[in-house]
């Protein structure tokens, strides 16, 4: 069992509004010049997000691997991809143990390293599973920059000092082995210390943003909370997340009281919500 199989429509929340086509469309065509049919392979695939933003802008013809240690995401993914008429597969593994046995003409991954301690080690995958001159794309965020990136009209959220609690959260699990939430500003270094060539890097330009003046506010909002965790929050208001042994007694108290805040104020309030997902889209070639 997967600790993802639980997580279909938190991935679903979290999606919404993440990347525009229209940017990606442009980076197909104008950047990454695919102009033949490509075999596709997707390090982490989920409930198959990647696909649906990806496999209709590609030449006819294209294929689509996707690959995943969650048996409930994949089943998931196999109903929510069946009206798609280009060839879609999908192969059950866990990422740390999976080893290429097809090439592929371009390999991706969507905010997939950010929750692996060895996100080299699948870099690394993901460079083996390609052919010579083939692409190798990282859709992932940076932490920090996410969550410089939030704004509620109703709350200063920078006055509440949440962001230095995570942040010492997280600088205590990459330190003592755990995950680098820094990943997606590192990517394009990993790129290019494994060997990948021409390595760069753009960020997507997608903003979410929820406006009390238009008429789908409360489905904005509502998508919004829950892909931040808020209903949950205000369920268990006093359950701490696990990296919370960062923290000493006084700040854990002050990181649930901040955590209330937010979280009902984004879910009960009618306020502006703005979020800049700050996708940074590093890519490289095996030449």
């Amino acid at each position: 069992m997967s600790e993802w199989d639980d997580k279909l429509e938190f991935l679903k929340s979290i999606r919404k509004d993440w990347c525009n086509s229209d940017y990606i469309e442009f980076l197909v065509e104008k950047v990454w010049c695919i102009n033949d049919p490509v075999k596709v392979v997707d390090f982490g695939c989920g409930y198959g997000y990647i696909c649906d933003l990806l496999m209709p802008l590609l030449p006819a013809g294209s294929t689509y691997t996707g690959i995943d240690n969650s048996n409930e995401l994949i089943k998931a993914a196999r109903k929510h991809l069946a009206h798609y008429e280009f060839e879609v597969n999908f192969v059950y593994a866990d990422l740390l143990e999976y080893i290429p046995e097809e090439k592929y003409d371009l390999a991706i991954c969507n905010a997939v390293l950010r929750h692996i301690p060895n996100p080299v080690k699948i870099l690394e995958k993901m460079k083996n599973s390609v052919v010579k001159n083939g692409l190798v794309i990282c859709f992932e965020v940076d932490r920090p920059i996410e969550e410089i990136g939030f704004y509620c009209s109703e709350i200063d959220n920078y006055s509440l000092g949440q962001s230095e609690l995570y942040r010492k959260m997280c600088d205590y699990e990459y330190t003592t082995g755990g995950r680098d939430y820094r990943v997606g500003i590192k990517m394009p270094k990993f790129m290019q210390e494994i060997g990948l060539q021409n390595v760069s890097v753009r960020m997507n330009d997608s903003v979410k943003f929820a406006s009390p003046v238009l008429d789908n506010y409360e489905e904005k909002r509502r998508m919004f909370a829950a892909g931040k965790g808020y209903y949950e929050i205000l369920k268990n208001p006093d359950v701490l997340p696990p990296l919370a042994v960062a923290l000493t007694d006084k700040e854990k108290k002050k990181f649930l009281d901040n955590q209330q805040k937010i979280a009902s104020t984004v879910v009960n309030g009618e306020g502006y919500l703005i979020q800049t997902p700050c996708v940074l889209i590093s890519y490289g070639w095996k030449l």
